[in-house]
């Protein structure tokens, strides 16, 4: 953009007759001088030209053309001093000329004095609104004092008058750039090509601005016609570099990195940019090189560690990947994508306490990205937390279906039925064997695991069963049928002859495994099996006397008869929940909600166990829950109530009394919720 602007010849002499007519006073002496004056400056002869003016105001000393003319040539000639000297002389005599402004707000600029400079063409605008060039002057003015806002308003009422001026919409694309209003600059710099093709120039500046509105493809197009005629710019091949990198074409962008580098090759910081393509491209010494260089000038830039670490990674070398991620998350612990990248790279060393550390931090930013959660609940399953990883992939199927997740949930409820097996706690183990069995009826181990289970509690038709499945799916497994024969010899009956029957493989479909009819032994007097309803009196029974432990035992036998016997379920969750066995109670108290999703009581137990665990959000919205099943359950409302209070959120523990209260008809409760109500109202 240019710093002076004058006003040609035509147009100052308009100006002159717009706004003052030429002066009557000046003399037929001082006229003969101001003619010969302009004669010296036609030829180029400045010095006479100022000698014969200084001599006619001798003469005419009150004259505003003729300081105005002398002003011109000190200003043609870079005595800028005298040329505002002589202008503010003029002023004095023609203080309605608004040119005498003009001219020396274009010194005044010329000067680098922009804020007299504006003064100047303001005044000018005042005296003389209608000439629309002064909105230029002010436009470039207010770009040099980098009042963007208002050098676009005056730039964009210039062009309003003079749509085709070039020279202004280029320096309005620039105040938009400057502004990082990119995609008005895009506008402009597309209407200025649009209109001018073959005067255009600003190619760079246009694909510049292109690349900041993300449109890669099109800034590259204009960079490359930027680059004819300025093949060795750094800047424009290194914007090329980048364009082409952004979308994905990177041969072409390594073309042009090498190009750059070659023209300079101290660009340090382009060479983080030039690693993470050269990563990209699995070149991973070679981007390791790059990353080194750029580190040593700026060791404090996390993003360069964690880029280095993901190529190690890539690399497999695990020991370098945790290193230089470590040293990006001592920087910059806030970054999520440094702690996914530690925890992945932690896991694959089967370092699972690192993994999860680092899982935990990285779900605190992202709670529920269900990748994060499903790799923190593989590492708790790898770590034989078998409980915490089936909550996780619960909640995750709760979601959103996914095959691979149900999968997991299966061997780990398969693995934890194990776990409680060898525990002895076989009443347990036959839960999450069921639970297995539901999700993937060809796992063979889950069928066999169950049968184990039941026959430790003395089911033996249940145990029969079950290893028959078991052997059908593993026909090859000894252990299965070596459990089978001795369970079927236990129990007076013929173990399985010679030749045992062909049993369908693993791969056959449910409804195959099901022609298979078991064949049930009679069971010997000495083991058989208490009732249904003898399991569930002596349950009762113990629970009368608080023996709690053989309570939850009888209870557990009985409901493997009837696994969806909810009265049971809530009778065992309840008894665990008193016990304070709290994951055991939830896990029943889940089980209820599976078979009857609208069970308000299960919600309501449940809600109880949260809020003695503290955990009030989860403990709010089972009791949510049971308002929505139930709106007319009262202390659904009073135990929302409590929790906001324990949070310290009042407002919203006094909204869940006053509900409460609603409905509360017993006057002694009333009494306590309402001195509890006041209490928290005086806060």
């Amino acid at each position: 953009m240019r710093k002076n602007i004058y006003l040609s010849s035509i147009l100052l002499l308009c100006l002159i007759c717009t706004n003052s007519s030429v002066s009557a006073k000046l003399t037929k002496e001082a006229h003969a001088l101001y003619q010969q004056a302009c004669q010296f400056e036609y030829k180029n002869d400045y010095n006479s030209a100022i000698s014969t003016i200084e001599h006619a105001l001798k003469i005419n000393g009150d004259d505003a053309m003729l300081y105005t003319k002398i002003a011109g040539i000190y200003a043609d000639t870079g005595r800028y001093k005298e040329a505002l000297s002589a202008y503010k002389k003029a002023v004095t005599l023609r203080p309605n000329d608004a040119f005498i402004y003009i001219s020396m707000g274009n010194i005044l600029q010329t000067m680098g004095d922009y804020n007299n400079a504006y003064n100047a063409f303001k005044q000018a605008q005042t005296i003389y609104p209608e000439y629309k060039y002064n909105y230029l002057n002010l436009a470039n003015i207010e770009y040099f004092r980098k009042n963007y806002d208002s050098a676009i308003e005056n730039y964009n009422k210039f062009l309003n008058a003079y749509p085709d001026n070039m020279e202004a919409g280029e320096n309005l694309a620039n105040v938009y750039t400057l502004s990082g209003k990119y995609d008005k600059a895009c506008e402009i710099y597309s209407n200025l090509y649009r209109k001018f093709p073959s005067a255009f120039t600003e190619f760079e500046k246009y694909g510049m601005v292109l690349y900041e509105t993300k449109q890669y493809q099109a800034s590259a197009n204009v960079l490359e016609k930027a680059l004819l005629g300025n093949e060795d710019s750094e800047t424009i091949n290194a914007k090329l570099a980048l364009a082409y990198q952004n979308q994905g074409e990177n041969e072409k962008s390594l073309k042009y990195y090498n190009k750059t580098f070659q023209i300079n090759p101290n660009l340090t910081a382009l060479r983080f940019d030039y690693a993470n393509l050269l990563g990209n491209m699995g070149k991973g010494e070679d981007a390791i090189e790059q990353y080194k260089l750029y580190i040593k000038a700026f060791p404090n830039d996390a993003d360069a560690y964690r880029n280095l670490g993901i190529v190690y990674e890539k690399m497999d070398n695990s020991d370098l990947a945790i290193f230089n991620l470590e040293k990006s998350y001592t920087i910059d612990s806030s970054n999520t994508q440094t702690k996914k990248e530690l925890a992945l790279c932690y896991h694959t060393k089967k370092d699972y306490q690192n993994a999860l550390k680092y899982y935990n931090l990285a779900l605190k930013t992202e709670p529920d990205n269900m990748e994060l959660l499903a790799n923190k609940a593989l590492t708790l399953h790898a770590m034989n937390n078998y409980m915490s990883a089936i909550d996780i992939y619960k909640e995750i199927l709760n979601k959103q279906y996914n095959e691979r997740i149900e999968q997991n949930l299966a061997a780990a409820s398969i693995a934890y039925g194990y776990d409680l097996y060898d525990k002895k706690d076989y009443g347990q183990a036959i839960l999450y064997f069921e639970d297995a069995v539901e999700m993937n009826p060809k796992e063979a181990s889950a069928f066999f695991g169950y049968a184990m289970a039941n026959e430790k509690m003395g089911c033996t038709e249940v145990a029969v069963e079950n290893y028959r499945k078991a052997v059908s799916l593993a026909p090859g497994n000894t252990e299965y049928q070596n459990r089978l024969n001795n369970l079927l010899e236990k129990s007076n009956k013929h173990s399985m002859p010679s030749e045992a029957p062909v049993f369908e493989s693993a791969n056959s479909n449910e409804s195959e495994l099901n022609i298979i009819t078991p064949v049930f032994t009679e069971i010997a007097k000495s083991e058989e099996p208490m009732s249904y309803e003898k399991l569930v009196a002596k349950a009762d029974e113990a629970y009368q006397k608080q023996d709690y432990e053989n309570a939850i035992d009888y209870y557990t036998k009985a409901v493997i008869y009837n696994p969806s016997d909810k009265n049971l379920l809530l009778k065992i969750a309840n008894l665990y929940k008193l016990t304070g066995n709290n994951s055991k109670a939830i896990s029943f108290y889940d089980k209820i909600i599976t078979l009857d999703p609208e069970n308000s009581d299960a919600y309501f137990n449940k809600g109880l166990v949260y809020a003695n665990q503290k955990d009030y959000d989860n403990c709010i919205s089972c009791f949510e829950k049971v308002i929505q099943l139930s709106p007319d359950y009262p202390y659904a409302y009073y135990s929302i109530g409590m929790a906001y209070e324990q949070k310290g959120l009042t407002y919203k523990a006094l909204e869940y009394y006053y509900l409460y209260s609603g409905l509360e008809s017993d006057a002694g409760v009333l009494s306590v919720v309402e001195q509890k109500i006041k209490k928290l109202e005086a806060k």
